[in-house]
C-alpha cells in the first residue's frame, strides 16, 4: 500500500482545498473546504485534512454514531486523517437531479436521517444533499461531517435550500406534511 501520509492539502479561507503534494495514485474522489478524499482500496477511502483538528472533530462524530448505519464505518484517525468506508454511489443530490421526481421511500430515509441525527446528540441537524451518499443498497449515508458536533442548527436549511433548487421543495413538504405533521409544522416556514 502507497503511504497516504504523504499527501498535503491546503486551504484558503472560503474555498476548497487545493492539493499540494500527491505522490501516490490513489484517485481523488472528493474535495472540499476541510479536506480532500481519496480512495485507497474498493472499500476504504482516507480524508486528508488542511487544518489541524478537523480530523478529530470529524471523528469523534463518527465514533459517536458508529452503532447508527447513517455514517460510513470509521477505521483509522491519524493527527490530519480520518480512514473511513468508501461509500459507492450518487449524492443525493446528483440521484433526484438525476431522477426529477422526490419519491415517498426517500422522504422517509430523509426523514429517518434527521431523527437519527438527532437521536445521536447532533448539534446541526441538517446536511447539504451533496454530503448525503444513496448507497448502492439504496441506504442515505451522511458524509463530511467536522461540524456537526460543533454548529447548532435545528432545522434542515440547506438540504430544503437544496430540495427547492432542484423544484422538489414542494413535494417533500407535502411527503412529510402526510408522514409526519410535527415536522412539517417546525420546517414549513423556513422556505
Amino acid at each position: 500500500m502507497e503511504n497516504f501520509k504523504s499527501i498535503i492539502v491546503t486551504h484558503r479561507k472560503g474555498e476548497k482545498v487545493e492539493i499540494v503534494h500527491n505522490p501516490t495514485s490513489y484517485p481523488l474522489i472528493g474535495r472540499g473546504k476541510q479536506g480532500a478524499v481519496f480512495k485507497i482500496s474498493s472499500d476504504q477511502c482516507v480524508k486528508i485534512y488542511a487544518k489541524d483538528g478537523n480530523a478529530l472533530k470529524e471523528s469523534k462524530v463518527l465514533k459517536a454514531a458508529q452503532e447508527s448505519n447513517i455514517v460510513p464505518k470509521l477505521y483509522e484517525v491519524g493527527a490530519n486523517y480520518i480512514i473511513i468506508e468508501y461509500l459507492e454511489g450518487p449524492s443525493l443530490f446528483e440521484y433526484l437531479k438525476a431522477n426529477q421526481v422526490l419519491s415517498e421511500k426517500v422522504t422517509n430515509q430523509i426523514l429517518f436521517l434527521l431523527k437519527e441525527m438527532k437521536r445521536l446528540k447532533f448539534t446541526r441537524l441538517d446536511s447539504r444533499l451533496n454530503h448525503i451518499i444513496v448507497t448502492k443498497e439504496g441506504e442515505l449515508k451522511v458524509i463530511d461531517l467536522v461540524s456537526h458536533f460543533k454548529k447548532k442548527v435545528d432545522h434542515p436549511e440547506f438540504l430544503m435550500k437544496h430540495l427547492k433548487r432542484l423544484g422538489l421543495l414542494s413535494s417533500f413538504l407535502e411527503q412529510v406534511k402526510n408522514i409526519d405533521p410535527q415536522s412539517y409544522l417546525e420546517w414549513k416556514d423556513f422556505v
